[in-house]
């Protein structure tokens, strides 16, 4: 026999197979719901990104409870792992253009500082709001919980 048959399952591969194909399904998932919000903004004419249109409708599944953090956390993982890899052609397009970069970079410098910046205190202060969203959430419900407990 020159091939010797094997059961995939039961290989030393199967778990990476199956770690592949989960986060290849929440990639498409994620990829769908750009597309959703590239639909989205084009029939609206929105002067919204799809991205952020996108984003909207994910926090809204997942503040609903229609959807659940674990059906997209590996997806969104390999996303961030991988985020270094699309800055690669800005670092090219710095080298193309030297001379430019070095007469007028400041302003490149001021405003990649000043777009840091924001976006740090935007993300802390969404975090903070996130954070205060929830704990009046968890009191809600433990709220609710003790009044059926008391009526029961």
């Amino acid at each position: 026999m020159l091939f010797k048959p094997v059961c995939i399952m039961s290989s030393p591969y199967a778990s990476k197979i199956h770690n592949l194909l989960k986060v290849t399904a929440q990639l498409l998932f994620l990829i769908g719901l750009w597309w959703i919000g590239s639909f989205i903004q084009q029939f609206f004419h929105l002067p919204i990104s799809a991205g952020v249109i996108g984003l909207i409708l994910l926090l809204f599944a997942l503040m609903s409870g229609i959807m659940k953090l674990v059906w997209i956390k590996s997806g969104a993982d390999f996303i961030l792992a991988e985020l270094v890899l699309m800055f690669i052609p800005c670092v090219v397009g710095l080298v193309k253009y030297k001379q430019l970069f070095l007469t007028q970079g400041w302003q490149l410098i001021l405003a990649v500082v000043l777009g840091t910046l924001c976006v740090m205190v935007m993300t802390a202060y969404s975090v903070h709001f996130g954070f205060k969203l929830e704990r009046k959430l968890q009191q809600k419900q433990n709220h609710r919980q003790t009044k059926v407990e008391a009526h029961s």
